[in-house]
This record gives C-alpha cells, sequence and structure tokens, in this order.
C-alpha cells in the first residue's frame, strides 16, 4: 500500500509541474487537517438542532420526541447518498465530492433556518445527502496518503470529528440559542463549511490526480452493498455498526431531552452533560484505535468496547434527578467514549478488508448498513420513550443493539480471510 501511494505521490507531482503555482504539494498536517474539519463541521451541521431540540420543539409548538423523526430522515437521506454515490469520488475525484458533501451541507443548513416546520424536515435532506458523501470520499484519500502501520489511528484522528462536531454543538448552541435564537447556530455553521469548500481547492489537483472524468456517475447502485454481503466478516461487522450507530445517534440526540425534561437542568448543564459524552467520544477513538494498531487485532478490541458500551446503557437505568451533575458527566464520558468511539478503528478495518481499487465503494456500502441502524434508532427510541414513558428505560433499552452488535463482532473474528487477518493493522 505505500509504494501504490508512493506511485500516486509521485504522479500527482508530474501532473502538476507544469504549473508554478502548483508545485508545492500540501503536506500531511493540512491534508489531514481539513478532512477533519470536514467531519467536525459536518457533524455539527447535523446535531445543531438535537442540541437545542427544546427549544427548537418551542418555535414550532411541538414536542421535543419528534427530533427523532428529523433525524431519521437525514439517515434515509445519508443511505441515498451511500447506495447512489459511490463512484463519485472515482468521476469526480474523492476532494471535489467532498467539496459537494459540504454544499449539500450548507444547503441543509439554511434550509434549516426557515421559518415553518415543513423546512425543518426538509433540512434533513440537505444534510444527509451532503454527510453521505464525505466519509466514503475522505476513507479513499486516507487509504492513498497513510501509512498501513498507522491507519486506525489516523482513520481515528479523522473520525474523532464526529465527536467534536458533537462538542461545539453541545457547547456552542445553547448559548446561541438562548441569546440570538438557534437559527443562527445554523446560518454560522453554513458560513464555516463554506470556508472549508475554498481551503479544499488548494489540494484538489494533487488529490483527485487518479479520477477517471469517463467513469459513470453510478456504476452499480447497489455494488458496495453487495461487496459487503458477500465478505461474511465484512457483513457481520457492517451489522454491528448499525447495531453500534443506533446506540450512538440515540445518545446524541436525546442526551439533552433527557437532562433538561425528566432530570430538570437547564438547557446549558444538559449541553454540558452531551458536552462530556463527546469529549469522551474523541478520547474513545484516539484510544481504540492506538490500542487496535497496538494489539494488531481490531476486532477483539471492538469487543471489548461492545461490552464496555452495553454496561454503560444498562448504567442509565439508575441516573435520577438527585444525581450529582459531575456523576452523571461521568458515565456519559464512559458512554460516549464506546458509543461514539467506535467508528475509526471501524471504517479502518473496513478499508482494510476491502478490495483496494473499491475502498470507497465498500465504505459506502458498509456505511449503508450502519445507517439502516441509524435511521430505525431514533424512531425506534422515541416509541420506547411513548410507550414505557421513560426516557431513562429508553436508554436502558440501549443495552439490546450494544449487547446484538458484540454478538455479531465475536462471530465475525472467525470469518476473516486468513492471508488477510490482521494484516495492515
Amino acid at each position: 500500500m505505500d509504494r501504490d501511494a508512493g506511485r500516486v505521490r509521485g504522479r500527482a507531482v508530474r501532473h502538476v509541474s507544469g504549473n508554478p503555482a502548483l508545485r508545492k504539494a500540501p503536506g500531511f498536517a493540512f491534508f489531514l487537517g481539513v478532512l477533519l474539519a470536514g467531519q467536525t463541521l459536518g457533524t455539527m451541521a447535523t446535531m445543531i438542532l438535537p442540541a437545542v431540540a427544546p427549544k427548537v420543539a418551542e418555535t414550532y409548538g411541538v414536542h421535543s420526541s419528534l427530533i427523532g423523526y428529523q433525524i431519521s430522515l437525514l439517515a434515509v437521506a445519508m443511505l441515498v447518498s451511500l447506495v447512489f454515490g459511490g463512484n463519485l469520488s472515482v468521476r469526480w475525484g474523492a476532494c471535489r465530492t467532498t467539496q459537494v458533501g459540504l454544499s449539500l451541507l450548507i444547503a441543509g443548513c439554511l434550509i434549516a433556518t426557515a421559518p415553518h416546520i415543513v423546512f425543518f424536515f426538509l433540512s434533513a435532506i440537505g444534510l444527509g445527502l451532503g454527510y453521505g458523501m464525505i466519509t466514503p470520499s475522505a476513507s479513499h484519500l486516507l487509504m492513498r496518503f497513510t501509512p498501513a502501520k498507522r491507519r486506525n489511528l489516523i482513520f481515528s484522528v479523522k473520525q474523532s470529528g464526529v465527536p467534536l462536531g458533537g462538542i461545539g454543538a453541545a457547547l456552542i448552541t445553547p448559548s446561541v440559542a438562548l441569546a440570538f435564537g438557534w437559527q443562527w447556530a445554523m446560518a454560522g455553521n453554513a458560513l464555516m463549511l463554506l470556508l472549508l469548500i475554498f481551503m479544499l481547492q488548494r489540494a484538489r489537483a494533487y488529490w483527485d490526480d487518479d479520477r477517471q472524468p469517463e467513469a459513470k456517475m453510478v456504476a452499480n447502485p447497489f455494488g458496495g452493498i453487495a461487496t459487503i454481503w458477500n465478505h461474511p466478516a465484512l457483513r457481520l461487522m457492517s451489522i454491528a455498526g448499525g447495531c453500534f450507530v443506533i446506540v450512538q445517534i440515540c445518545m446524541s440526540t436525546f442526551t439533552v431531552v433527557l437532562f433538561a425534561e425528566e432530570m430538570h437542568l437547564g438547557l446549558v448543564q444538559a449541553g454540558l452533560i452531551l458536552t462530556a459524552s463527546q469529549v469522551g467520544g474523541v478520547m474513545g477513538r484516539m484510544f481504540w484505535g492506538w490500542l487496535a494498531d497496538l494489539a494488531r487485532n481490531c476486532f477483539t478490541v471492538l469487543s471489548v468496547l461492545a461490552a464496555v458500551m452495553l454496561a454503560a446503557s444498562l448504567l442509565c437505568l439508575a441516573i435520577t434527578p438527585s444525581w450529582p451533575i459531575l456523576a452523571s458527566c461521568a458515565l456519559f464520558f464512559i458512554f460516549g467514549s464506546t458509543a461514539s468511539g467506535w467508528n475509526g478503528a471501524f471504517l479502518a478495518e473496513v478499508a482494510r478488508l476491502s478490495p483496494r481499487e473499491a475502498v470507497s465503494r465498500a465504505t459506502g456500502g458498509s456505511l449503508f448498513f450502519v445507517n439502516i441502524g441509524k435511521m430505525i434508532g431514533p424512531i425506534a427510541f422515541a416509541n420506547a420513550y411513548f410507550i414505557g414513558g421513560s426516557y431513562t428505560l429508553a436508554f436502558g433499552l440501549l443495552a439490546i443493539p450494544a449487547g446484538a452488535g458484540l454478538v455479531c463482532l465475536l462471530a465475525a473474528r472467525g470469518k476473516q480471510p486468513q492471508n488477510t487477518a490482521g494484516e495492515g493493522l
């Protein structure tokens, strides 16, 4: 892989050597920095509304739990993007595909600011389509330019943008919402995404030198799904990811609602607990990615993570209004380190097991299964709340998908091809 990456970089330099303005290739720090920024700002765009769900509900005169339906619609749009966008990185180049994804996220942010609840739900389409494009394209770039021996860690660093985006939404949005209105948080995020699009243009000639303009816009829309389904280890691993994302998206979506409405905390205090979970996610992604590189066995590491996630879900049943805020922060820090900490090592392992020429397509196929969980999770959680009348009970029930994911990972360990098991970790 390193030799392949070296040849690719060599072709990139030759491709632009005739243009003096493009002779200086962007360094690895810029490369990782902009991908991390894209993941962070993209995630923040999708999490601003959950972070201030009580205020959004107040604006439209609806119940806060309906935020789950908006998130599920966002996941449906992501599925469309993942199914039909798997070949875009080949045709346009991964950098250009990322720019298009960020543009769709901008559109989603701006649509959400329109003064009617219909636009609240319509915004999920732009946000989902855009968010579904940026991870497969980033995986394409990371597989080209990241050394194999550091792959899990680098993937985890880039994926730490998900909880970092959650931190930004949890820390910034409640204060902005109380001072100016939550709509200004969406508009501000759109502006930051626009600036990032211009920054990416600097490196496009280097990173997209492998694009094939003659390639079909949409090849086989289900090719990535077939790739995953026909590979036993990837199939089980992707189903496990679909289980884990149920826990992740429900934790991110309903933490503020749990503590603001059921535990009677203020919006800013509830946001601090969400922040603790997202800080745990950042640190967890670094830790689990580092541990997977060290252990050279990603399946075992993810299995340990799943067991801790299951235990943290069950502990949520013990939360009461008398709990000190520090105790809640500690529990959700641990919860977040697993529920938001699995993605980096997971994506690196998907990329490692995928055919070299189809990393973006296979990543999209795997994320299709993951996002089925993201689509059904918030609706199932909201219905669990309506039936049981308790957010703590609904959080405790997240032990079910966590346990199912653990079972899938344990089964997947024995399905790895013998000639690739542990390679590149």
